[in-house]
């Protein structure tokens, strides 16, 4: 059955509206790419699931007002769409892009510090008395050591530094053998 001249034109419209909207999808994936710095075999991965889902998207929409029929028209149409976007607008929507991505990240960040913050404050109140024992207990051990120190007299301290050599001595004879 012909179809009027009409709907075939606003098929044509369609396409290349379809078209540019998988331009701008593309923009959207070298815009990922780009934040995330992907490598190889992410860039692989990312290319293969923008063609998935690329030609689902168009071929559900020609399904949706064009009852699935591809016609050299509409080849045509898509093709013009996306040549059409990529002259006129692709810079400045790459560029809107990659910034709405960036200010989502930083939206998602943001919520992420204040939704933590009341767990970090309740870390720090629970491990704050700890520490203060702990720099305590140090600062004890390291004057105890110190007065040790000056009350062992120098035999003792020449006898425990021998003992300390030899048991080295061992030791490093016992890794060579084992």
């Amino acid at each position: 059955m012909a179809e009027p001249v009409t709907s075939q034109f606003m098929v044509f419209l369609y396409t290349i509206l379809t078209g540019m909207l998988a331009g701008f999808l593309y923009d959207v994936y070298a815009g990922l790419g780009s934040i995330l710095r992907l490598k190889k075999i992410g860039t692989l991965l990312g290319d293969i699931l923008y063609w998935v889902c690329s030609s689902v998207m168009v071929y559900a929409l020609l399904l949706f007002y064009n009852q699935g029929e591809v016609r050299f028209f509409v080849l045509l149409g898509l093709g013009a769409g996306a040549l059409c976007y990529f002259r006129l607008s692709r810079r400045r929507m790459r560029y809107l892009v990659i910034k709405t991505i960036e200010l989502i990240i930083w939206l998602v960040n943001w919520l992420i510090n204040i939704l933590l913050y009341p767990i970090r404050l309740l870390y720090l109140i629970a491990t704050f008395p700890f520490k203060i024992v702990g720099l305590f207990t140090c600062k004890i051990c390291h004057i105890f050591i110190q007065i040790f120190k000056r009350l062992l007299p120098a035999s003792t301290k020449l006898l425990f530094c021998r003992c300390q050599e030899w048991l080295s001595r061992a030791l490093s004879r016992i890794k060579r053998k084992v």
